[in-house]
């Protein structure tokens, strides 16, 4: 594959490595790979050119084949590489160190053995690496595949229908010492790379995808398309509308961006609750927002105390007092029961639902921003895309499924990005342990915004989402609560709420709800940690924590029997399930997975994740469950 990413035609390939986790390895805090596969769409699994062994041999290939030399028979068509990698943060974090022996330097224009990076400080995520050789040679990105199709190599390659492969690799097996990478092992580490360029090739005629880093710059790239396609800049176009705004404005409006509302009431919260709950989610949160409401468009008009015009949509700083809490519509506030002349920054369409949610509301309005307001001129692009998603569904196409839903997920927080105002001079630590030295952009180069950013957009997008989500909890009354998640609720179901869901609009499309499921008990202690059983199935939530271990320590035998069957350790794992009673999400200790940073690369380890009670919540734990 040979494609166009900006001005430049690329050479398209895949690769992944496998690096030495060996308890030896973990001991001395020291790591490197073991073998690579580096593969174009003709490479072959039984080629030996297919592989490398060392982080050096990776970078030789690469400068070979970036030359601009001929080759014995013909001239090299292409010396431009791209190079995909699932989770390049991973692979990165070995090339670096042997790229910087090499005499590499990082810089902000690419030059002769230069390269810079789009990453976090950390390394933590890398979503592109751009390098390049002698001055004659072309230039190399590796970019991140996850970035675009995430939740992990085994789901994305379902989605897309292809086959994945049985069998792993013993990743714990000793490999220091003169290993010779077996010709199971190199399979399956091929089979893994082909995966990539199956997906790859499934998107080669999407030119867009080329041009994109992540599926949010890429959905963004699609939805002003939409909006704006007819301009001969859509870009610009868009820009009309939705203009950069001023840095007292945007600083103003940064206050009023959160997220979802996510939290346990406290009424019930670390309860153990014996009751039928009823499990709802909202399809497609976001979207909904985008596609049926009003928004701001255009430069805020300022104002102070009660002058708020009453024709425009309104960002305000307001005091706000209350006595009691009957459910949280506000992120900042949960937690506190009560408060006196306390300020926050929200949008005017927010204080109605507030004044339902806090017992003797009271506010005032200090300052802020008047919008005119419209319906967005890409709002059918959120409508078209759940459309093509319910058609993919019907025919059971996996891929389409996925690819609209990230479609409409990804783009909204384009309009949040904050500007790149500093370089992140990917290096080595004293350690021998991947780091940044951040470099700040000359003063003449410092913005405001990022491409895409208008705040006000991006600030009403979750903030209508959370007034919809609270005004059906008020529907079925407040009292009966158990938990929230972002588009999610949980209620206590009785006739009553029988009766009002029935009203609820439940059509499979934007603005409907979904069932989706009956509990029959559950306990909610924090944000994104629960327990629940249904149809005497037990489902465990606890952010970051997988109970992987726990299963093959607590469920020995069963575990070695499954392996005996012939099942992998991540299938025997699936047919273990956890049961209710013994895990405990209130406050425990878990071994879990973590990879972690060492001298020469990264290295994957189990380590004890404590789950506590945090300290907001321990005043409701002391009165629901100790009492």
């Amino acid at each position: 594959m040979i494609h166009r990413i900006g001005k430049k035609k690329y050479k398209i390939y895949a690769m992944d490595v496998e690096s030495h986790n060996d308890a030896e390895t973990i001991k001395k805090q020291e790591t490197s790979i073991w073998l690579g596969c580096f593969i174009d769409e003709n490479s072959k699994i039984d080629e030996e050119s297919s592989y490398f062994y060392t982080i050096e041999e990776f970078l030789e290939k690469l400068r070979t084949l970036s030359s601009p030399q001929r080759t014995k028979n013909k001239t090299r068509l292409c010396s431009n590489l791209c190079i995909y990698i699932y989770n390049l943060s991973f692979e990165w974090s070995f090339i670096l160190p042997k790229m910087l022996e090499m005499g590499f330097t990082w810089s902000e224009e690419i030059g002769e053995y230069n390269f810079n990076t789009i990453s976090t400080k950390s390394c933590s995520s890398v979503w592109e690496v751009n390098m390049k050789f002698e001055g004659e040679n072309g230039m190399i990105k590796l970019r991140d595949l996850a970035k675009i199709y995430g939740g992990g190599l085994g789901n994305v390659a379902k989605s897309f229908n292809l086959e994945t492969q049985k069998g792993e690799i013993d990743y714990r097996l000793n490999r220091l010492h003169g290993w010779i990478p077996t010709k199971e092992e190199k399979e399956y580490c091929f089979k893994d790379t082909r995966i990539l360029i199956e997906i790859l090739l499934k998107m080669q005629d999407d030119k867009d995808f080329w041009n994109s880093i992540s599926m949010a710059s890429y959905s963004m790239k699609k939805l002003i398309q939409f909006g704006f396609g007819k301009s001969f800049k859509p870009l610009k176009e868009y820009r009309k509308s939705y203009p950069h705004l001023s840095s007292e404005e945007n600083k103003f409006l940064r206050e009023s961006v959160a997220g979802g509302i996510t939290y346990a009431p406290d009424r019930y919260q670390f309860k153990e609750i014996n009751q039928k709950i009823m499990h709802i989610d909202a399809h497609q949160m976001h979207p909904t927002q985008m596609y049926t409401k009003f928004f701001p468009y255009g430069k805020g008009e300022y104002f102070q105390g009660n002058n708020k015009p009453l024709d425009r949509i309104c960002c305000v700083r307001i005091r706000i007092s209350y006595t009691a809490v009957k459910l949280h519509s506000v992120i900042s506030l949960i937690g506190l029961p009560m408060i006196t002349d306390r300020e926050i920054v929200c949008w005017d369409f927010e204080i109605p639902t507030m004044r339902k949610c806090y017992v003797d509301f009271e506010f005032e309005i200090i300052e802020g921003y008047a919008y005119k307001f419209k319906p967005l001129p890409f709002r059918n692009y959120v409508k078209d895309n759940y459309a093509k998603r319910l058609k993919c569904k019907e025919r059971k196409d996996a891929f389409g499924t996925l690819y609209y839903k990230l479609l409409n997920n990804s783009a909204y927080g384009k309009f949040l990005e904050k500007p790149h105002n500093s370089f992140f001079a990917n290096t080595i630590n004293p350690l021998g342990i991947i780091d940044s030295i951040v470099i700040e952009k000359p003063e003449e180069d410092i913005q405001v915004e990022a491409k895409y950013t208008y705040l006000p957009i991006g600030s009403c997008i979750p903030a209508y989402s959370r007034v919809a989500l609270i005004e059906l909890a008020l529907l079925f009354g407040w009292e009966k609560i158990c938990y929230f998640d972002t588009d999610s609720i949980f209620v206590i179901y009785d006739e009553e709420v029988e009766k009002i869901w029935k009203t609820v609009n439940q059509r499979d499309f934007l603005g409907g709800w979904g069932l989706e499921e009956f509990i029959d008990r559950a306990q909610f202690t924090a944000p994104k940690r629960y327990k629940t059983i249904t149809d005497g199935v037990s489902t465990i939530k606890a952010g970051g924590i997988n109970f992987d271990k726990w299963k093959q320590d607590n469920y020995k035998e069963r575990y070695d029997a499954l392996i005996k069957e012939g099942y992998t350790s991540k299938e025997a794992l699936n047919e273990i399930s956890l049961p209710f009673d013994e895990i405990n999400i209130t406050n425990e200790k878990y071994e879990v997975q973590r990879a972690y940073r060492v001298k020469g690369g990264t290295i994957i380890e189990f380590q004890v994740k404590e789950i506590k009670i945090p300290d907001k919540y321990k005043s409701i734990y002391d009165r629901n469950i100790k009492v």
